[in-house]
């Protein structure tokens, strides 16, 4: 129901006679195919450059950006080759997000916080749990916001 609803708003304006909020034809910027592409999933949204540069600075507005940083991290922390390296990344990522002297510190589940000492040990997905948690409590809800304030705009 919800990508029927974005079908039908997608031919009230074509995306080239919308400016952004600078000013500039959103056309210029991304095609309407993309965008209704990141209304299909969550991962279609997160797959595509543009898709999280404009994720990002909605969720900076909604004060939630350290979500999908998170994520990010996390993301590239699972290709990281190399047990140093990933000692490395994984307590960058512990001290950024997941400590209580965190600089952008996430919201997680008592039960699913990690207890420092495992950072002696990483593995791949260490931050798997966590990293699905974020993505069903927040970014889920953050990108169906941000799908329906984007489609929004074609009323206007």
């Amino acid at each position: 129901m919800f990508n029927r609803a974005v079908s039908r708003l997608s031919r009230k304006r074509p995306p080239s006679e919308i400016n952004d909020s600078e000013g500039h034809p959103s056309g210029s910027r991304q095609s309407s195919k993309g965008t209704s592409e990141w209304a299909t999933s969550l991962e279609n949204l997160l797959e595509d450059p543009e898709g999280v540069k404009r994720f990002r600075e909605f969720l900076k507005k909604e004060f939630s950006e350290e979500n999908v940083l998170f994520w990010l991290a996390c993301e590239e922390f699972k290709k990281t080759q190399g047990k140093k390296q990933m000692r490395e990344k994984a307590k960058e990522i512990y001290m950024t997000f997941l400590s209580n002297k965190a600089s952008s510190q996430v919201n997680v589940e008592g039960q699913s916080r990690l207890n420092e000492t495992i950072l002696e040990t990483p593995h791949p997905l260490m931050f798997q749990k966590l990293q699905d948690q974020k993505k069903q409590l927040d970014l889920q809800d953050a990108e169906i916001k941000f799908v329906l304030i984007r489609w929004t705009v074609f009323l206007i």
